[in-house]
């Protein structure tokens, strides 16, 4: 047998260098990270937890899936003067929107809060209701609740607190014509969903981390992410020592 030239290592002349990735070890990596199988159990369990018993504390008072909505009426004032009447004509439409505007008013939430008077929050108010107008004179005032009873108390609240408040929140409409009147204009009643998309989305805001499905898959995936770094962090020592 011939010795190997100088050029060649002896070590690397015995080893098949075929340029070929190395295969992953799928199933071995798999069985390593099932020894920190403890450690992802315990994160799991407090990640769920906690997410859980956050999104409860945080809607005691829970917004609800039930809809209910009442109607108020918008009297404009009647003009004085030609001049008046071409703009009261003229900006209607905008006025109306600039009053569906305040729905999230805090004075207007703090206020329906107050006729309630059941110890719900503004929190809880801020993602229950909500206005729409779809033209004319009518603004439809929308309110979610537990169960339908809950939903017209709070539609009916929002509408009172809304004319209550109507001096205050809303300037007048044009100088010297006075202000414009809101009507109730009947009870609050079982009703479909807002059909604004601002309305829905802001009343679905927070349900999230109250569901004890997306908690336990939050928890679930930070315990498989731990088990992980904790493999990392073994794989690491191994190769150094």
């Amino acid at each position: 047998m011939s010795n190997p030239t100088p050029s060649e290592d002896p070590v690397t002349a015995q080893t098949d260098v075929s340029g070929e990735p190395e295969p992953v070890d799928l199933l071995g990596y798999l069985k390593r990270l099932a020894h920190h199988w403890l450690a992802g159990i315990i994160t799991a369990v407090v990640v769920a937890g906690a997410l859980f018993g956050a999104g409860l504390a945080s809607g005691s008072d829970s917004v609800g899936s039930v809809w209910a909505r009442t109607h108020v009426m918008v009297t404009m004032p009647a003009p004085t003067n030609e001049a008046q009447a071409q703009l009261l004509a003229a900006s209607s439409d905008r006025l109306i929107n600039s009053y569906v505007a305040v729905e999230s008013s805090a004075t207007l939430l703090a206020d329906t809060a107050k006729i309630l008077n059941d110890g719900t929050t503004t929190e809880t108010l801020s993602n229950a209701l909500s206005m729409y107008w779809g033209g004319g004179q009518i603004i439809a005032f929308y309110a979610l609740g537990t169960d339908q009873k809950q939903a017209e108390q709070r539609a009916n609240a929002y509408a009172a607190a809304f004319v209550n408040d109507s001096g205050r929140l809303l300037p007048p409409v044009v100088s010297g014509a006075g202000r414009p009147t809101f009507t109730v204009v009947q009870p609050a009643f079982p009703s479909p969903a807002n059909p604004s998309p601002t309305g829905v989305a802001r009343s679905t805001d927070g349900k999230l981390l109250k569901s004890p499905a997306v908690a336990g898959i939050a928890g679930i995936v930070v315990g498989l992410l731990t088990m992980a770094a904790l493999e990392l962090r073994n794989s690491r020592r191994r190769q150094s020592s």
